[in-house]
C-alpha cells in the first residue's frame, strides 16, 4: 500500500498539470494579443495626439479639430475595452492558479505526513528490526538477499519521497511567485482604467464645448462646404477628362508589354499597397456621407482623406508614370495624376510637385509637400484610385 500512494500523486499532479499547461496556454495568448492591441492603440493616440497640438495654433474651432478629438475619443473606448478584456483574461488567469495552488499545497501536505509517518515507524522499530540480525535471522541465502533488496527499495523510496517534497515545494513557489505577478498587472492595469476613464471624459467635454462653440457659425461652414464641393466636382471633371483621355489612347494603341504586366502587378497587390504617406490616419472614408454636425447635410468623397503631420511628403503607392500634374480648381495646390497601366492613382492637396509628366515613379518615391490649411492647421492628402474611368475605394487596396 506504502508503494502505489505515490503513484496515484503523481498521476493527480500530472492530470492538474496538463489541465492547468491549456488553461494558461490559450490565456497567455489571449493576453499577448490583448497586449500588443494596447501598445498599437497607445500608438494611434499618441500620433492624434501630435496632430491635436498642431490645431492648438489655429484661432478658431474647426471640425478637424473636433474629428480628432471623436478620433481620440474613439481611441480611448476601444483601449478601454481591450484593457477591461485583459483583466477579465487576468482574473481567470489568477482563479487557475489559485486552484493549482491549492492542488499543489494539497499533494505536499499528503506527501509530508506520508513522510512523517515513515520516519516515524523506522525510529519506533530500529531497537527491534536491527539490519543485522533481521538479515542474520534469514532462513537461507534467498531470504536474506530478499530482505537486503527490502531494505534498499525502503531506502530509495524514502529518498523519492525527499525529492517528491522538493520538486513539489520548488513548483509551488513558483505558482505562487507568478500569482503575485498577476495580481501586480491587474492592479497595474485597473489604475490605466481609471486614468483612461478619465482621459475619456475630458476629451468628451472638450469636445462638446467645440460643437457648441461651431453650432454659431453654421452657415459659414455650410457656405465652406459647398466651396468644397464644387471644388470636388471641378476636379473630378479634369481627372475624368484626362483618364478618356488616356482610354481613348489605348484603343488607338494597345497597352505595351511593360504596361501590361504593370497593371496585372497592380492588380495582384490589391490590400498590400503601401499607405501615399509614410505617417497618417484615415480622416475621411470613400463614397457618401451624412454629415457628422450638420444636420441634412450629405458629403461625398471620391476616394480617401488622410490626415499626417506639417512637411510631409506623398509617396507612390506603386510603379508608375505621371500622366498630369493638375491645377486644383479654387486653389494654389496640385494634384498628380500616376498610370499604373489600367489603373490610375491621384495625390491631391500637394502644394508642390518634385515630379514631372512623362517621369517614372517607383513605389514609395515622394512626389511632393502636402498642403497646410492655415486655417484651421490641417494637413491632409486626397487619395483617389480609379480602374480607368470608374472610381474604387482607396482603402481596400492599401495594406491594413
Amino acid at each position: 500500500m506504502i508503494e502505489k500512494k505515490p503513484h496515484r500523486l503523481i498521476l493527480v499532479s500530472a492530470i492538474a498539470m496538463i489541465v492547468f499547461f491549456f488553461h494558461q496556454s490559450g490565456f497567455s495568448q489571449s493576453r499577448t494579443d490583448l497586449g500588443k492591441q494596447i501598445s498599437q492603440l497607445e500608438k494611434e493616440i499618441n500620433y492624434t495626439n501630435e496632430l491635436l497640438k498642431s490645431t492648438q495654433k489655429g484661432k478658431e474651432d474647426s471640425y478637424y479639430k473636433i474629428d480628432l478629438l471623436s478620433r481620440q475619443i474613439s481611441q480611448h473606448e476601444r483601449i478601454l475595452l481591450t484593457i477591461q478584456q485583459e483583466i477579465t483574461s487576468i482574473s481567470d488567469d489568477i482563479d487557475a492558479k489559485q486552484l493549482e495552488i491549492r492542488k499543489k499545497e494539497s499533494e505536499l501536505t499528503a506527501l509530508k505526513d506520508e513522510y512523517a509517518k515513515m520516519i516515524y515507524f523506522a525510529n519506533r522499530n530500529r531497537s527491534n528490526y536491527d539490519k543485522l540480525m533481521f538479515l542474520f535471522a534469514s532462513k537461507d541465502f534467498n531470504q536474506a538477499y530478499k530482505r537486503l533488496k527490502y531494505f534498499e527499495q525502503y531506502s530509495y523510496y524514502r529518498k523519492n519521497q525527499i525529492r517528491l517534497i522538493q520538486d513539489r515545494q520548488q513548483s509551488l513557489d513558483s505558482k505562487i511567485k507568478l500569482l503575485e505577478k498577476d495580481r501586480a498587472e491587474k492592479m497595474r492595469l485597473r489604475l490605466k482604467e481609471s486614468q483612461t476613464k478619465e482621459k475619456l471624459n475630458q476629451q468628451t467635454i472638450e469636445q462638446q464645448r467645440g460643437l457648441n462653440r461651431l453650432q454659431s457659425q453654421e452657415k459659414k461652414l455650410k457656405a465652406n462646404l459647398r466651396k468644397k464641393e464644387n471644388q470636388r466636382l471641378a476636379l473630378v471633371k479634369a481627372v475624368e477628362k484626362l483618364i478618356t483621355k488616356e482610354a481613348e489612347k489605348s484603343k488607338k494603341t494597345a497597352l505595351t508589354p511593360e504596361e501590361l504586366t504593370l497593371s496585372g502587378n497592380f492588380e495582384n497587390n490589391q490590400g498590400k499597397l503601401p499607405w501615399p504617406v509614410d505617417r497618417g490616419v484615415l480622416f475621411s472614408s470613400f463614397g457618401e456621407h451624412a454629415h457628422p454636425y450638420l444636420k441634412g447635410i450629405i458629403t461625398r468623397n471620391d476616394g480617401i482623406d488622410i490626415a499626417t503631420e506639417e512637411g510631409a511628403q506623398a509617396r507612390a503607392v506603386f510603379d508608375g508614370e505621371v500622366r498630369s500634374i493638375i491645377s486644383v480648381p479654387g486653389t494654389a495646390n496640385f494634384a498628380i495624376l500616376i498610370k499604373h497601366g489600367n489603373y490610375f492613382t491621384l495625390y491631391s492637396n500637394i502644394t508642390k510637385a518634385i515630379v514631372s509628366p512623362g517621369e517614372k515613379v517607383r513605389v514609395k518615391q515622394n512626389l511632393g509637400e502636402i498642403y497646410k490649411d492655415p486655417t484651421d492647421q490641417s494637413t491632409k492628402l486626397q487619395f483617389q484610385l480609379w480602374k480607368n474611368t470608374t472610381k474604387m475605394n482607396p482603402i481596400n487596396w492599401l495594406k491594413k
